[in-house]
């Protein structure tokens, strides 16, 4: 097992979806060691970051904006108020879910380049 195996699956724990800790480290032994270093150097998101941004500013839709959902932000800026702003409180969860789904891509996307 590789040294900074244990290292990234503890730093990504909180920002990919539960239970594709699994997936990654079976993914991630197939690395020499000395590229996986360059791995802790990608930027994700916050999950928790976009559910506070959602719970402050998500009738603006700075928690979509955050995720990376350009066009889904706009719809929810414009059209929000339609669905009585519930719209609003159910994308607390999606945006949450999101970024985490969109984290492990990343991460994802990332070791299929090194391999």
């Amino acid at each position: 097992m590789n040294s900074q195996l244990p290292f990234l699956l503890s730093y990504w724990s909180n920002k990919i979806p539960d239970g594709s800790s699994f997936l990654l480290q079976e993914n991630l032994e197939k690395i020499p060691e000395e590229k996986l270093g360059s791995l802790a150097a990608i930027h994700l998101k916050d999950p928790v970051i976009g559910l506070i941004l959602g719970l402050l500013l998500g009738l603006f839709s700075i928690d979509r904006f955050y995720k990376g959902d350009i066009g889904l932000g706009i719809l929810k800026l414009l059209f929000g108020w339609v669905t009585f702003f519930i719209w609003n409180i159910v994308d607390l969860y999606f945006v949450f879910k999101g970024i985490k789904e969109d984290n492990l891509q990343k991460i994802m996307q990332a070791i299929h380049y090194m391999k």
